[in-house]
């Protein structure tokens, strides 16, 4: 899940967002999600998310590059996933979409509208917390039954095992977890074949992905017990964006921390938890 840095003036730093992107490939990652949650795309613009889209395509070579359209409104989800791949045309790889009504019958038909318009694969986004929708697990799988451009369905509602157990034998796509990576082992033993977030240390979960997959559950554990404290840290609701934004900035990975309103800003109060994770003023 890839975060829009900004220049200090408010404009989007298209320098670091090129960095970040070859870092988070260069860490493990095998794709990139684009303009979800964590890149505050309330705040851009139709221009700033092209410019995000295609800045980030190009650093990625091979890899697929993910947009995501997070209006619940079917129309301007259509008009914008079809402004994605007009203008990006064959450099998007699939579109990402929330859980857009609790009604299965009505969010199966905004799926099929908004894969008319764009003719890509779609990623479902199950985050009620983020968007107030909630969807029974028996609507989700009516919903998506028979859509063969149904590509995963990020799981984020809670218990997301749980849901991701309901969900394995009866949906024809991919599950993936989210939430941080904090219920990584839990949810690929319930089912799931991978994870999406946004955490700074991106490189751990996919350690804990390869040690599950060679069989070694106990060791998956491990790796993400190590980080747990970091990713509640990073994954608190309120002040989670910026904290990673300071976090990448830390590292070398972008120039600056700044975020956009709503999105509340870093805080000095902060430091002394990120020093303790290993984030030390730069």
């Amino acid at each position: 899940m890839v975060a829009t840095p900004f220049l200090p003036g408010g404009a989007v730093d298209e320098s670091s967002l090129r960095t970040l992107a070859r870092t988070l490939l260069d860490r493990g990652c095998t794709s990139l999600v684009c303009l979800g949650v964590l890149a505050e795309p309330a705040s851009l613009s139709a221009t700033e998310k092209i410019e995000v889209l295609a800045a980030v395509s190009e650093e990625a070579g091979s890899a697929p590059v993910v947009a995501t359209v997070m209006s619940l409104d079917r129309t301007a989800a259509v008009e914008e996933a079809r402004e994605f791949t007009d203008t990006l045309e064959g450099r998007i790889s699939a579109i990402m979409v929330p859980v857009s009504h609790s009604d299965g019958h009505t969010f199966r038909e905004n799926l099929r509208a908004v894969h008319a318009a764009s003719g890509l694969p779609l990623i479902i986004q199950d985050l009620p917390k983020a968007t107030g929708v909630r969807i029974e697990t028996a609507a989700l799988i009516k919903a998506v039954d028979g859509l063969e451009f149904v590509q995963a369905i990020k799981c984020e509602a809670e218990p997301t095992f749980e849901r991701i157990r309901h969900l394995a034998s009866r949906v024809n796509c991919r599950l993936v977890g989210g939430f941080g990576g904090i219920g990584l082992v839990d949810d690929l033993r319930a089912g799931a074949t991978g994870m999406a977030a946004g955490i700074t240390r991106p490189e751990v979960l996919a350690q804990a992905i390869h040690q599950w997959q060679s069989g070694d559950e106990r060791g998956a554990s491990s790796l993400i017990a190590g980080i747990s404290g970091l990713i509640n840290l990073e994954t608190q609701q309120g002040p989670s964006i910026a904290i990673r934004k300071e976090h990448w900035r830390r590292q070398g990975v972008i120039e600056h921390a700044g975020v956009r309103p709503p999105t509340i800003p870093w805080s000095a109060a902060f430091d002394a938890h990120s020093r303790f994770y290993g984030f030390n003023q730069a």
